[in-house]
Parts: C-alpha cells; sequence; structure tokens
C-alpha cells in the first residue's frame, strides 16, 4: 500500500439496475485479493441507505456546503481506508446524474481520480438478469425502469468511459477485461 501523499484511482462502475454492476465488483474484488492488490470495494447504494433522507438543513451543521449524505458517509469511510493506506477504490452505482455523481465523490475524495466504466446489455439479457434477481409486486416496475435506465445510458456519449458489453459474459471473464482495461493488473506481468 501507499503512503497518504500518493493519487486514488476510483473505478466507478455504472449501469442500469440489474446489469450486474455489485457481481462485478464482488468478482474483481476476488480478482485483487488472490493477486495480493489491495483495494476498497463500496458499494454507493449503502451510502445513503436512510429513511428520512436528510437534505442540506440536516448536513449543515456536519459539513457546510454537504448536499448529500453519500458524501459524507463516503469521506467517513475513505478516511478510514486511506489512513490504512489504501488507494484503489472500486464504487458501484447505475449513477443516472453522472456529472453530480462524480461532484459528491470528488468532495468525498478530492485527491482522487475517476475512471468510468459502463456496463451495457441488450435488453433480452437485461430482462433475463431482472427476472432472477426480482419478484414480488415491483418486478414488472423495476424491469421497466432498468429499461429507462438502459435506453438514456445508450442515448449518452461515451467519450472518456470504458464501456463493457456484458451479453454472455460471465462476471470472471469481464473482472478481468475491466481490471485488464484499466491497467491494475499491469503488476502482474
Amino acid at each position: 500500500m501507499a503512503g497518504a501523499d500518493a493519487p486514488v484511482d476510483i473505478l466507478l462502475i455504472t449501469g442500469p439496475a440489474g446489469i450486474g454492476k455489485s457481481t462485478l465488483c464482488w468478482e474483481m474484488g476476488d480478482v485483487l485479493a488472490e493477486a495480493g492488490i489491495a483495494h476498497v470495494a463500496i458499494e454507493s447504494d449503502e451510502l445513503d441507505r436512510v429513511f428520512p433522507k436528510p437534505g442540506a438543513e440536516e448536513l449543515a451543521p456536519l459539513a457546510p456546503g454537504a448536499r448529500d449524505v453519500s458524501q459524507l458517509n463516503l469521506a467517513a469511510l475513505w478516511g478510514t481506508y486511506r489512513a490504512l493506506g489504501h488507494t484503489r477504490l472500486i464504487m458501484s452505482g447505475v449513477m443516472l446524474h453522472l456529472r453530480f455523481d462524480k461532484s459528491w465523490i470528488l468532495a468525498a475524495i478530492p485527491d482522487a481520480k475517476i475512471t468510468v466504466v459502463r456496463l451495457r446489455a441488450g435488453d433480452t439479457c437485461l430482462v433475463e438478469r431482472l427476472d432472477r434477481r426480482e419478484a414480488g409486486a415491483g418486478r414488472d416496475a423495476q424491469i421497466e425502469r432498468s429499461l429507462r435506465q438502459a435506453k438514456r445510458m445508450a442515448s449518452e456519449s461515451a467519450d472518456g468511459f470504458v464501456m463493457i458489453d456484458t451479453d454472455g459474459r460471465t462476471p470472471s471473464e469481464l473482472a478481468l477485461d475491466v481490471l485488464g482495461q484499466v491497467g491494475w493488473l499491469e503488476s502482474l506481468g
């Protein structure tokens, strides 16, 4: 692990709900751990799983200017990991508002370089994955929401993103692909 002045690299794994972001992060974590490469993994959904969600007024006494509880929680978690010498962070989340999401992430970890990894799949594959994951009354609404998210993301420019097609590929294949493309496995030669 590196010193406190070493740069921080964040892999921000994005894509529609149900595409496999969490599964990919777990698999990348396993690959990195097996290779002895220090890293941290945080799912952004867990940073603001609170009700009622605090607004700027409630957050101001904790951190003036903070607009999102995710920012404060990420800063708190990262402060511990950084003190332990970590410089690599894998984060996952849908991230529909990427400019806003990058801003709160950088407010929490100002010295970070963010590499956005966008996962995509065909509608049929995405629905199959959601069918395995979703149950109950909310299933159809989640499928509709995920398909809307995928369509919106497909309409955005992919400039500056690492784009990963997931159809027909295993989590292990995807993890090696992503980690290879971003250079996190280069030290293994």
